[in-house]
């Protein structure tokens, strides 16, 4: 019925550049000029590895993307398939990653919403990001280099990175496993059947996503496996840091209750179109195939992606209870306090709402170290961005929430928070 994904972490508790790449009682250690050599291309202009450590009075300015290093423990070379690796089937076997640092893309390119993260001082314990330490690709596009072949560019060499570094695990003993397995459901015991049904933006270029290495542009409404997306087969072109895929809350919690007090049948992926009509019918489509084709009780709704993502599952969540399943919807970003906050919806029939994050207005401190000083961050436009300065975290400051439902009040809470 289902595939049997084994994910083993290695904790990484320091991270520190020396003459041998390696991983040895937690310590990771990094030779800088072999990983520089590793993700050089004639795409970049400026070309530089950082590192930052949490509790360090650092700011990284406008993150691309935030992930944790991971690799097929027996087939590295098919991690992440059809993106960077070798094509083959993701989401079964064993997958090894580490804990505790991250891989960050630095992304001097041209748009709307960028974010930047403080390691430390009162703003960092609004994100779980600053409890990893920051690996930072730190890359310029070459002259007459595309947005597009730059972005692109950008993530192979992450990625890259992101693989080299995990293969360092392999062979260690792990701090930490998780299983994840869909086993049949005994049918005597009347398990509420489940089906998960997320909205991820793939309007355009930039706002996209990327299944076994496929744009999701033009899309229609598809089933997934649950591990699949835990490990590798979809990546955001642009918009979310892809940890929260790799650490899919609602899919991890899901898995982990089937066959308890639910039987969790599966995944439905719609796709974020721009006219109303077309949101209806990717509702209609995705909510159908939850009834029809899994046979499911009721609806748990998500989605990535801002106000238009709301509205296709607004829509999605009417055609659910029009099919007879009772639906929920996750919503971030909506204040507890400020009615409108940024809802976009206003539909009485959507009466089942999970609101999984708001925004706050933070004070950062000056810093001693700024990474990424040459980008344009549009949310910092008028500040100095070393500091101090007092900004909303909306649209700005990483990790405080995710669309998917990730919360820093929640998210990485065993990794020890530190300052310096």
């Amino acid at each position: 019925m289902s595939k049997r994904l084994q994910i083993d972490y290695v904790n990484v508790k320091d991270v520190r550049f020396g003459e041998e790449t390696s991983l040895i009682d937690g310590v990771l250690t990094l030779n800088k000029q072999e990983l520089l050599d590793l993700v050089a291309s004639d795409l970049f202009g400026k070309l530089d590895i950082q590192l930052a450590r949490p509790g360090e009075s650092c700011r990284i300015l406008s993150i691309h993307d935030v992930m944790q290093p991971r690799c097929k423990a027996d087939h590295p070379e098919e991690s992440y398939p059809g993106i960077l690796g070798k094509l083959s089937i993701a989401g079964e076997g064993r997958t090894v990653a580490l804990k505790g640092v991250v891989i960050s893309d630095i992304y001097y390119a041209k748009c709307n919403i960028k974010y930047y993260l403080d390691m430390g001082g009162p703003a960092a314990k609004y994100s779980n990001f600053s409890r990893h330490f920051h690996i930072c690709l730190d890359a310029t596009p070459g002259e007459g280099v595309s947005d597009a072949t730059y972005a692109e560019a950008l993530k192979h060499a992450s990625l890259a990175l992101n693989v080299h570094l995990a293969k360092l695990a392999i062979g260690l003993k792990p701090d930490e496993t998780e299983v994840f397995e869909r086993k049949p459901v005994d049918p005597a015991k009347k398990l509420p059947k489940v089906a998960y049904l997320v909205t991820h933006m793939a309007s355009h270029d930039t706002w996209n996503f990327l299944y076994y290495g496929q744009s999701a542009l033009n899309f229609l409404p598809f089933v997934v496996q649950p591990t699949e997306i835990l490990d590798g087969a979809m990546i955001w072109r642009y918009w979310e840091p892809n940890y929260f895929l790799q650490n899919e809350v609602y899919i991890k919690e899901l898995m982990k209750r089937h066959g308890k007090d639910l039987e969790f049948v599966g995944i439905v992926f719609a796709n974020n179109v721009m006219k109303i009509d077309g949101k209806d019918t990717m509702g209609m489509i995705a909510a159908n195939v939850c009834k029809e084709t899994f046979g499911a009780d009721c609806v748990l709704l998500n989605k990535s992606g801002m106000g238009h993502c709301q509205l296709d599952s607004a829509l999605a969540f009417n055609w659910c209870q029009k099919l007879g399943m009772p639906a929920v919807l996750n919503l971030s970003a909506v204040s507890n306090d400020e009615p409108g906050d940024m809802l976009v919806i206003a539909d009485p029939a959507v009466d089942a709402v999970i609101n999984s994050g708001r925004n706050y207005d933070l004070e950062h401190p000056r810093v001693e170290r700024l990474i990424g000083e040459g980008s344009n961050v549009p949310c910092l436009l008028g500040y100095d961005p070393w500091g101090p300065f007092t900004h909303t975290t909306n649209f700005a400051y990483q990790g405080i929430w995710s669309q998917l439902g990730d919360c820093y009040v929640t998210t990485d809470s065993d990794i020890e928070r530190k300052e310096e």
